[in-house]
């Protein structure tokens, strides 16, 4: 009786390790399979909804709306909601490098000069992407969320 109780008690932790270890493998391809798709974000104009300035976040709000495309040819362009910007980049498997961003230089209201420095500051440290819930959420070298934007709907 022992004996079967031992045995029957380890099948049934044995299933559920494998259950568990199933499980688990899932979820971690599910991670490479969201970093593999680039072409979602390429090509969309998308909205800044959300900065990090230091320790310190921004909400852009009209009419300081900041924007980013990333082309098919590896092109990235839009507005600091200020300024015009232009550069490049690089995507590999959910890492992404940016070039130094070229820009206009025309002076705008106060609002939107803080976006626009801290859009500038947080695109220098861009690592990493992820798409989360539609947003385009980019990261520092840290994996800490600097950048949120949203698709923007016509």
């Amino acid at each position: 009786m022992l004996t079967v109780k031992s045995t029957t008690l380890s099948s049934i932790a044995l299933a559920s390790a494998l259950l568990l270890a199933a499980c688990t493998t899932t979820s971690r391809s599910e991670n490479p399979g969201m970093a593999s798709n680039w072409s979602a974000i390429t090509g969309k104009d998308w909205q800044l909804s959300m900065v990090m300035d230091g320790s310190k976040t921004l909400t852009p709000m009209s009419p300081v709306l900041a924007t980013a495309n990333f082309t098919k040819d590896s092109k990235v362009v839009g507005s600091t909601g200020c300024n015009r910007y232009f550069g490049t980049y690089e995507e590999n498997d959910g890492k992404l490098k940016l070039s130094p961003l070229g820009a206009t230089q025309m002076m705008c209201v106060e609002d939107a000069m803080e976006i626009e420095n801290a859009f500038n500051n947080a695109m220098e440290k861009v690592t990493d992407w992820q798409l989360a819930k539609d947003a385009l959420v980019l990261s520092d070298t840290n994996g800490k969320p600097i950048m949120e934007f949203v698709p923007i709907t016509p």
